[in-house]
């Protein structure tokens, strides 16, 4: 069992690894690693770094086991995205200690925020998902013709893991009229392998700069369909809009953004629309039954709103997925109506 990272033990990890020098006065604060990881920020006169370390049980109330070797997935995948991203788009590797499991990153810069928090408070930027869009669409464009990455992220245990298992498999248990829909989308959503996939690409890892982005989390790395991300962060523009239906119209704008950029970068390597409204609907109706319920969606009148979306993108489909996303951000201006 790995020795879990602590406040108290950080900054003699940083000394061994040579990336603290030795009696500097280090200052140590915890960052929010959500739900799955322990993250410590560690500064001092002329340095300052992140570590983390991944939990084997995430802190949810649902039993969700995940291989805490997913931590060397995220060192891979933070290396090669620094390869084919623009300067600035990821932190940068500095350490890896194996036997811990702890991953030492650069700091992120000053002056960022984090895009989530944005959202929630109602501050939509357009031009922000039209950033995310084109980092995605350019890995998945780059990534889809190299062999090399094919071959690094071919395990798709941090997927099924990660998402299939707790997101998927899940809901379609608690869902049984449901459940035929959402186990052809896992069996599509497995045997799909176009491109290196994120997996947790979503506004509470994206810290918004003036002029760029900077992506983090990725060790729910994996080779397989690229509509997983597309789906993933559509899912958080759309819930933040039953969070705030007042706030639909220009989240709804953002999603539309988001997309054309996304398909701009990403050429020929973007997955038809099908698949992403049959990933939409699985992630928004994990997002409320299965293992890790977003917090923000508080009352059942709101919950209920989003299963009955999600229903209606996994039974209707449909062929575009614009038609499909106006479909759900009209659900949420119902919502505002409802509850006026």
């Amino acid at each position: 069992m790995q020795a879990t990272l602590r406040e108290d033990t950080v900054a003699d990890i940083l000394v061994e690894l040579g990336i603290l020098p030795a009696g500097a006065d280090a200052t140590v604060r915890s960052l929010s690693g959500g739900v799955a990881n322990i993250v410590l920020a560690v500064s001092w006169d002329g340095g300052a770094v992140v570590a983390k370390q991944a939990l084997p049980k995430l802190r949810v109330a649902a039993d969700w086991p995940f291989d805490p070797a997913r931590t060397g997935i995220e060192r891979a995948c933070l290396d090669y995205l620094g390869q084919i991203l623009p300067p600035g788009a990821v932190p940068r590797t500095l350490a890896f200690d194996a036997e811990r499991n702890v991953l030492v990153i650069s700091h992120a810069p000053s002056g960022g925020r984090n895009w989530k928090t944005a959202l929630l408070a109602g501050d939509v930027e357009p031009e922000v998902a039209r950033r995310v869009g084109t980092l995605l669409g350019t890995l998945h464009r780059e990534a889809a013709r190299d062999d090399t990455a094919r071959a690094m992220f071919a395990d798709l245990w941090p997927l099924i893991e990660g998402r299939v298992d707790p997101f998927h498999r899940v809901v379609a248990a608690a869902h049984p009229d449901l459940r035929e829909p959402i186990l052809d989308e896992v069996e599509r959503l497995l045997e799909t392998r176009t491109t290196l996939v994120l997996g947790d690409c979503s506004p509470k890892n994206v810290l918004v700069y003036p002029d760029h982005v900077l992506l983090l989390d990725f060790e729910v790395a994996h080779w397989g369909d690229p509509a997983f991300d597309v789906a993933f962060l559509l899912t958080h523009l759309a819930l933040k809009a039953f969070h705030r239906p007042e706030g639909a119209p220009p989240l709804r704008a953002c999603a539309a953004s988001f997309t054309d950029a996304y398909r701009a970068a990403a050429g020929a390597v973007a997955p038809p629309d099908p698949a992403v409204i049959a990933e939409l609907g699985c992630l928004l109706l994990s997002r409320v039954d299965g293992k890790s319920p977003a917090e923000y969606l508080r009352d059942d009148r709101t919950r209920d709103a989003v299963r009955a979306a999600a229903r209606m993108l996994l039974l209707e489909r449909g062929e575009s997925l614009e038609s499909a996303l106006d479909a759900v951000f009209e659900a949420t201006g119902r919502e505002a109506r409802a509850g006026s």
